[in-house]
């Protein structure tokens, strides 16, 4: 195969690649890729443009795999994943963590790869999603199931009711109560893995047929509006009529054949892979078990490859509400306490809005302070998410093995029109704690699953970073 070439050109922080091939390169050109751009960044120290979707020519667009079993918002972009671990294809230890794992990316990419996957996560969704994501199922049991559910469906009259938050603005009265005859006869199942498969399927079924606009990843009604155009307007009534209309055993039966589908040909191309191991809720505390009762010892992870939440006014909860009630991991009135484990949360109790808190650099207590005179509140969850992330940086290197690496994908924002440089702050995080920057790449953001204008005090996030430590 003919090597790949990285040609610096117009600006010493931008590069092409020569592409000469249509298959994927050998784990030695990528990594000799990215010591490049190292070298690169130790003689300017200047940040290096980076389109990923180019560089990473051997990951197609579209639905690939298992990656598309469930939708999530503002998912990692595997072509920056698949890059990273095939330039570290050569650790003799090939385990990843990524203590913010969402429904599993990295997870899954470095499952395909040969490696461990290690995640942790606040939301006990998300970690679902990772699981069935990457666990190689036997594709005739799942079809055994499948027929004996859809059996059941169709044959159970009823079911107990599940309290679902407003459950009255998202479903038409019977389509709510076969979904609960359908979850009657998914939680039947014995086979624990089992059940999980079809609980995605089934959450990602709730989600289809509801009345949230499917272009909104938190649950807005979806309605016609004098302000939109026609053809907008007409696009919102079909789907109006859609769900009025539609079979729920049917949609069902289709969401479960197509995530079957995707196991089977991920199964089929990658034979080796194996399931990600839960490690933490919390990314400032990484367990080395999955039941969380060893602490994971120092310096044993060797890569860790993440994308935290933005600083300030995530919807991670919220657009995962109706998941998180329709399969019992928290009800209704449960969504607020879950969301103030989260780091990058939307809310602080009122009694918490105090500036006195933490040890922040200088010139993020005056940033902090600044944000104060608009909004008290953005203020403080932008402080409270600082000081998180700096435990967060302090756990990853306690955790990181020697000559480890970590990726760390983010983005910076505004905040009531003050910019937060969380790039700037990780940095020095991870410098208080021993790490090496390594790297400095750029990707500009070409669509997210997730608003990147979170709310009117927010703004809209365009560009990615990537940031390479080393201990």
């Amino acid at each position: 195969m003919g090597e790949l070439n990285i040609n610096r050109y117009m600006t010493a922080d931008e590069y092409e690649i020569d592409i000469l091939q249509d298959s994927p390169p050998k784990d030695e050109h990528v990594q000799r890729i990215l010591d490049k751009m190292i070298f690169e960044y130790s003689i300017t120290g200047t940040a290096i443009n980076v389109d990923f979707r180019k560089l990473v020519y051997w990951l197609k667009a579209g639905d690939q795999l298992t990656h598309q079993i469930h939708p999530y918002p503002a998912k990692l972009l595997p072509h920056i994943i698949n890059f990273f671990l095939k330039a570290h294809s050569n650790f003799k230890n090939k385990t990843v963590l990524d203590p913010f794992c969402g429904s599993g990316t990295v997870a899954l990419e470095s499952s395909m790869q040969g490696f461990l996957p290690l995640v942790a996560d606040a939301n006990p969704f998300a970690l679902l999603i990772a699981k069935v994501k990457t666990t190689p199922y036997s594709i005739n049991k799942l079809i055994k199931t499948k027929e004996k559910i859809l059996v059941k469906a169709k044959r159970y009259k009823k079911a107990t009711p599940v309290d679902v938050v407003n459950s009255h603005l998202w479903y038409l009265p019977e389509h709510k109560s076969k979904l609960e005859i359908i979850l009657r006869a998914i939680n039947e199942i014995d086979e624990i893995d089992e059940k999980d498969f079809f609980k995605v399927c089934f959450s990602s079924l709730a989600k289809k047929i509801s009345y949230a606009d499917p272009a909104i990843s938190v649950p807005v009604r979806l309605k016609t509006k004098e302000n939109f155009s026609e053809t907008t307007n007409q696009r919102i009534q079909k789907r109006l009529d859609w769900i009025q209309n539609l079979n729920v055993i049917e949609e069902f039966k289709s969401i479960v054949d197509s995530n079957i589908e995707r196991i089977k040909q991920t199964n089929e191309q990658f034979p080796q892979r194996v399931s990600a191991v839960k490690v933490g809720v919390d990314a400032r505390d990484i367990f080395k078990d999955a039941n969380l009762t060893t602490k994971m010892p120092d310096n044993s992870v060797p890569l860790i490859i993440t994308s935290p939440p933005y600083g300030s006014a995530q919807k991670y909860i919220r657009s995962t509400s109706l998941s998180l009630n329709w399969l019992g991991f928290v009800p209704p009135n449960g969504l607020r306490s879950l969301e103030e484990k989260s780091i990058g949360r939307e809310h602080l109790k009122a009694e918490q809005l105090c500036l006195e808190e933490g040890n922040l650099p200088e010139n993020y207590n005056h940033l902090v302070e600044k944000i104060a005179k608009t909004n008290k509140s953005r203020a403080r969850i932008t402080q409270k998410y600082l000081i998180e992330m700096e435990q967060v940086a302090q756990e990853l290197a306690r955790i990181l093995a020697p000559n480890g690496r970590i990726i760390f994908v983010l983005g910076n924002n505004q905040v009531c029109s003050e910019t937060l440089r969380n790039d700037e702050f990780m940095t020095y995080c991870f410098k208080k704690y021993g790490l090496r920057l390594k790297l400095v790449l750029i990707d500009d953001i070409k669509s997210r699953g997730l608003m990147t204008k979170r709310n009117r005090t927010a703004s809209i996030i365009s560009r990615e970073t990537v940031l390479v430590f080393e201990k």
